[in-house]
């Protein structure tokens, strides 16, 4: 008869810590509030600024949509209501009312209604809040505006004059009347791009703060998006073809066209006219805005995802948001 010996790690760490240090930090900060009543250790971990960062490094799944119309207040789209709702869609913690500007990694930038140079960054989730400083240079509703945050390094900046925020990185532009950028901009590895009503596209190297123009098309619709995929950035614009939707990927530095994604009647239903890409989320699920539901398109499988069954049609400013846990501190 064989004997069998079981041998216990000497330096295995506790299970809780285990699921501290490495299951924690990748889960939405809407759960991680409902785990701070597991123990008082738990409380102060997830508290910690530490973790924070964390949560903030790792957590990359886009939560759901804030949305807007001109006249209204702000609206929040869950992906999953259990896991990744907000405690105020409407962003009534903030002082006074808003338009929504820009997202990026947890963070929203807002515009005040009654003064246009007044801006905002908050955090929906833990409806922590700060008031930018005022720019030096006249703002308008329809002022060219990105947000650039990386847990990392951090900085703030509106346009010619730099300042610090808690250590976050806030990227500002005005835009150049003669390029006509798009209200909106989209940063990926510490370059913001702008679209251009004329065709090309602007880049801003946030580092080495030095511009440049990348060629598109002869003309954009509004129904295309800027965006990261497969690691690069690319411009994905929907197109109707003898009744069906194509969605024209444009990449690399030529932004020429890489390929064409048919999608399926059954995809999009009889709202084929009015298909609408807004990201694409782990480098291969596109989120697609249609009037009455948000999908997710896993490129690679060729498979659908329903991501919301919400109305979408009164609403004209749709951005991405994270459930994350960063904080906004002066």
């Amino acid at each position: 008869m064989k004997r069998r010996f079981y041998l216990e790690p000497k330096d295995c760490p506790p299970l809780e810590e285990v699921i501290k240090q490495h299951a924690l930090p990748f889960l939405p900060a809407k759960s991680l509030c409902r785990f701070r009543a597991v123990s008082k250790e738990w409380n102060r971990w997830i508290s910690s600024p530490f973790l924070a960062h964390m949560q903030t490094t790792h957590f990359k799944d886009i939560s759901g949509l804030l949305c807007q119309s001109p006249h209204s207040d702000t609206s929040f789209i869950s992906f999953n209501r259990d896991a990744y709702s907000i405690p105020s869609p409407s962003l009534e913690f903030l002082p006074e009312c808003v338009c929504i500007r820009a997202t990026c990694n947890g963070l929203v930038c807002c515009q005040s209604r009654n003064d246009e140079s007044v801006y905002y960054m908050c955090n929906p989730v833990t409806e922590d809040w700060e008031v930018l400083p005022e720019p030096n240079l006249c703002h308008t509703p329809e002022t060219a505006i990105a947000l650039a945050f990386d847990p990392t390094f951090c900085f703030l900046r509106f346009t010619q004059r730099a300042q610090t925020l808690g250590g976050l990185l806030i990227q500002y532009a005005v835009e150049p009347v003669a390029l006509n950028l798009s209200r909106n901009g989209f940063y990926m590895k510490n370059v913001v791009y702008w679209k251009t009503l004329t065709g090309p596209v602007l880049a801003f190297d946030s580092k080495n703060e030095l511009y440049g123009i990348l060629p598109l098309l002869s003309s954009i619709e509004s129904h295309g998006a800027l965006m990261q995929m497969y690691g690069e950035l690319c411009y994905i614009l929907p197109q109707i073809q003898d009744g069906k939707c194509m969605l024209n990927v444009y990449g690399n530095m030529a932004m020429s066209l890489k390929c064409v994604i048919p999608l399926k009647s059954e995809v999009v239903g009889e709202t084929v006219s009015d298909c609408r890409v807004l990201t694409c989320v782990n480098d291969d699920m596109l989120i697609i805005l249609l009037p009455r539901r948000v999908i997710g398109y896993h490129v690679r499988e060729q498979k659908v995802e329903l991501l919301s069954e919400e109305r979408t049609e009164d609403f004209e400013t749709f951005l991405p948001y994270i459930n994350s846990l960063v904080a906004v501190h002066s």
